[in-house]
């Protein structure tokens, strides 16, 4: 049971951690600590100029890509977002230690766990030093749905509950590869916006959407294709022992074109790009364990 448990923190604290990447995105608060691991020199983050070293303008420079004037909100969001990162790092290495004891099954995948949650912390400190390099959000974001797959696959090899026979298996493995589509335009479109933000500054925010190229109109076009999909799903499943997945998904479907809405026509309200990011993952995590828990009939 303490595997499960610790499994399970795994998998929450990954979505957390997903969910304050978001919001360090959407609120340019990426080069917040310019340094690491400590932020401006110092193990606690400056919160006014006068704990700044003296002369940090020029000091981090370059680090800072041009944003020199200091702001205490976005340097505690990083910093809080390198805490959750450091914390889940720690509780997936505590699954791994309690996985070895399970079986090569459990041990392996969470494993594989750890390791991508280790690549991913490497690569998250380069999303920031390259400074809008093309596809390296994207391969940020696919080891992230790497270790949720892993997390998933220990907790349900560890499961002693009997596979489901499922007559329209093959649709959930077709809606979960829609959705990781979607999730990789969803962060070209993410990329296009850092260029744009770069471009118009961030007092245009009215104006970042119009801005953007075709990639985004391939994704909010695409989420037509999402809801279809996902509505055949729903109507193919109506007789299996899924009803929580059936129901939910529309759920989480419901929410992802809510926020999308809330960020095409009224400016990205803060939180929107994050949550709008979390439910697709949540999603895809979602269609991943009912893919696991079922077999073809």
């Amino acid at each position: 049971m303490a595997f499960r448990k610790f499994a399970t923190l795994s998998l929450l604290s990954i979505y957390l951690l997903i969910l304050a990447g978001g919001i360090v995105r959407s609120t340019g608060s990426g080069m917040g600590c310019p340094d690491w691991p400590k932020c401006f020199g110092r193990f606690i983050p400056p919160t006014k100029v006068s704990e700044l070293p003296l002369h940090y303008e020029v000091i981090y420079k370059e680090k800072l890509h041009g944003e020199v004037e200091f702001n205490a909100t976005k340097t505690w969001i990083e910093y809080i977002n390198r805490l959750l990162g450091a914390l889940t790092g720690l509780i997936v290495l505590a699954t791994t230690l309690l996985a070895y004891k399970e079986g090569r099954k459990v041990f392996l995948p969470t494993l594989a766990a750890l390791l991508l949650v280790i690549a991913n912390a490497v690569l998250g400190k380069f999303v920031v030093d390259s400074f809008l390099l093309p596809g390296v959000v994207t391969a940020h974001m696919l080891l992230s749905i790497g270790v949720i797959f892993f997390l998933i696959k220990a907790l349900n090899n560890h499961s002693s509950s009997a596979v489901i026979n499922l007559e329209n298996r093959q649709w959930i493995g077709i809606n979960l590869v829609i959705v990781l589509v979607q999730i990789i335009l969803g962060t070209q479109v993410r990329e296009n916006m850092d260029h744009v933000i770069q471009a118009l500054g961030e007092n245009a925010k009215d104006q970042w959407v119009a801005q953007l190229d075709v990639i985004y109109i391939v994704h909010r076009t695409y989420s037509w294709v999402i809801f279809v999909s996902h509505l055949l799903l729903w109507n193919k499943l109506k007789n299996a022992p899924l009803q929580p997945y059936r129901h939910g998904m529309m759920v989480l479907i419901g929410i992802s074109f809510f926020t999308g809405i809330l960020m095409a026509y009224f400016a990205l309200p803060l939180g929107s790009q994050a949550v709008h990011l979390l439910i697709s993952l949540v999603l895809m995590g979602w269609h991943i364990n009912s893919w696991i828990q079922t077999k073809n009939a």
